[in-house]
């Protein structure tokens, strides 16, 4: 083995899919499965424990964590099971006691918050109580709910490990295995679990393979041989999944045999990394060397690979996914995929009679998707570009530049070769943008109306303004239509830009109108990572999701809808909507609305005078 060359392929693969790489073993890191030890540095303390006994619950500060010990679980459980339903709610009642207590990070609070409610269930153990209580409401029997919930617990467990962290194995193997050989790995293919539809078979291997594993481990010896003669397991039904769990193991060892101890050197050579690694908090193995060690692991499996095809090694023949390793022919590609060549073709032959807009008219729309008026230029250019950026998977299949999927020795869910649907590269009219406005506003209105019904069962006109409308959230919206025109050809790009756009929106507004009226219209001091009340971590990702399910589907869906409609009829609804909304402003700006469930939000919230 030339180790050399291989950890030299190994820097190219992580350099070409940087990204993709440090995602795979970040996700790889906090599933539990690989480089975990690269977070320890990340682990949040806070400055609560509850320390159970069999005799009573105590709260102390300073110690470690927040959350309940394995002994306190123990002691829940325990509890629970000898029918001491007032000790189990007692001990939950003052761990949530001291997280309120305790809750005097400005940052991460844990009082208030869809994500401190979920974070405390667990943490007190609220969650575990709650379910008890209704599996014994069902049974009328304590003992055999806690029966239950064991049970419950155990099968979860083991779902968790079999179907998501020994899955995720597999599935960053293949995603590795792809990017040594294609220049693009869409992020769909993580579903190859269930793309295959051998999502059960992948996790029955893996089991199998866990407890060899386990039985080898009783002999200490056994166990450290064996560790290295399954190790080649993961990518071998990351090859072929359908490969049976006896056979991929017995295969794994034949290929590793003779090769342990050069494994084991190679193992060492990271051995510098890792005390990096550690020295830098982490960072380094986070950063590079996790995604370097898994490029070059992938490159090992290769050359064994090629090794055991060659020596007719007994069950190598199972290895037969060819184009996971090299390019198909150009010929082969064109054969697989003549729909998609024909779909590029027409797309292509209306290129040639269309042209990029000129002028203001064409800079506007390329840069903010705004038109001023109709224009059948515009219009024919976004509907080319629509098609050509729709049409990118099918070039990339016939330049062999994607794994093509309809090689694969195993059937996998393909996705159709589809120029149409809904184009959201397109731009807007300046009257559809209009009406997009007011009904983001009066959806935004609606949403947190019925929030704060819900909440307090009480009708709130919620925000500034006396009518129906909220406007951060009809500016929002817009805002993210025009201001990220550029960046919708890049999902991933414009999450972040719409969190960052309507974090800054939300954060300016809140801090202007404190300012100017002396009081606020939200807090949300309490929640679970926020800034000083004005914004906070599970709003943001509202906005970044509600961001995208704007820009890709519920603003090209109202557009084709207001495109239905008489011009003038819509535009008389517009003025209406305008000169009411102009009013309310007007009035608002001297009687601002305000109220119970409006500007006394929550017990933080206080007066600003000025």
């Amino acid at each position: 083995m030339n180790r050399k060359a291989l950890k030299t392929q190994a820097k190219i693969t992580l350099k070409r899919h940087y990204w993709l790489i440090l995602v795979l073993c970040l996700f790889a890191a906090f599933l539990g499965v690989e480089y975990g030890s690269t977070l320890w540095a990340t682990d949040y303390q806070n400055p609560a424990v509850v320390s159970s006994s069999a005799d009573e619950t105590t709260v102390t500060s300073g110690a470690a964590s927040d959350h309940l010990s394995s002994n306190g679980i123990s002691d829940l459980l325990e509890k629970i099971i000898a029918g001491d339903d007032a000790g189990a709610k007692q001990q939950v009642e003052q761990s949530q006691k001291s997280i309120q207590d305790n809750d005097h990070n400005a940052t991460f609070g844990r009082s208030r918050g869809v994500f401190a409610t979920v974070l405390n269930s667990f943490s007190t153990g609220s969650v575990i109580l709650s379910v008890t209580n209704a599996m014994s409401s069902i049974l009328h029997s304590r003992g055999g709910a806690a029966i239950l919930l064991v049970l419950a617990s155990l099968a979860v467990y083991l779902f968790v490990w079999l179907f998501i962290r020994e899955t995720y194995l597999v599935v960053s193997r293949r995603m590795v295995l792809e990017s040594r050989v294609y220049e693009q790995v869409p992020i769909h293919h993580m579903m190859f679990p269930l793309r295959t539809r051998k999502w059960a078979s992948i996790a029955w291997t893996m089991f199998v393979k866990s407890v060899f594993l386990t039985l080898w481990w009783l002999t200490i010896v056994g166990g450290i041989i064996k560790t290295f003669s399954y190790m080649l397991v993961p990518f071998i039904i990351a090859e072929n999944p359908s490969i049976k769990a006896c056979d991929a193991i017995t295969l794994s060892r034949r290929m590793m045999r003779g090769h342990k101890w050069e494994c084991f050197v190679a193992i060492l050579t990271f051995l510098g990394w890792d005390i990096l690694s550690t020295c830098t908090l982490g960072l380094t193995g986070i950063f590079y060397s996790n995604g370097y060690k898994a490029s070059f692991w992938a490159e090992y499996y290769t050359y064994l690979r090629g090794t055991a095809k060659q020596a007719g090694l007994q069950g190598a023949e199972q290895l037969n996914d060819t184009f996971l390793f090299e390019k198909a022919p150009a010929d082969l590609l064109e054969r697989t995929y003549a729909d998609a060549r024909t779909a590029i073709s027409e797309v292509d032959a209306q290129g040639e009679t269309v042209g990029a807009p000129k002028g203001f008219a064409g800079w506007l729309a390329d840069w903010f998707g705004i038109r001023i008026m109709r224009s059948k230029q515009v219009s024919a250019w976004e509907d080319y570009q629509g098609k050509m950026h729709a049409s990118k998977t099918g070039r990339a299949l016939l330049a062999a530049q994607m794994y093509p999927v309809r090689l694969s020795p195993i059937p996998m869910k393909d996705k159709n070769i589809n120029i149409g649907g809904l184009n959201a590269a397109r731009s807007y009219s300046l009257l559809n943008l209009i009406m997009m406005f007011f009904i983001f506003c009066i959806i935004g209105w609606v949403w947190e109306v019925a929030l704060c019904f819900i909440d307090e069962g009480v009708f709130v006109n919620r925000g500034t303004l006396h009518g129906p409308w909220l406007p951060i959230y009809g500016t929002g919206g817009v805002f993210i239509l025009i201001v990220l025109k550029k960046l919708r050809k890049h999902p991933v790009a414009e999450f972040v830009a719409a969190v960052a756009l309507c974090g800054t929106l939300e954060y300016i507004s809140s801090w202007h109108l404190e300012m100017t009226k002396g009081q606020r219209w939200w807090d949300y001091t309490g929640y679970f990572l926020n800034i000083n009340g004005r914004i906070c971590a599970e709003g943001l990702l509202v906005f970044g999701l509600g961001g995208l399910a704007i820009v890709y589907l519920v603003a090209p869906t109202l557009n084709q809808l207001l495109d239905r409609i008489n011009r003038k009829a819509l535009l008389c609804v517009a003025l209406v909507l305008l000169v009411s909304y102009i009013g309310d402003q007007v009035y608002s700006a001297q009687h601002p609305n305000s109220g119970h469930g409006i500007t006394d939000t929550g017990s933080s919230s206080v007066e600003v005078r000025q």
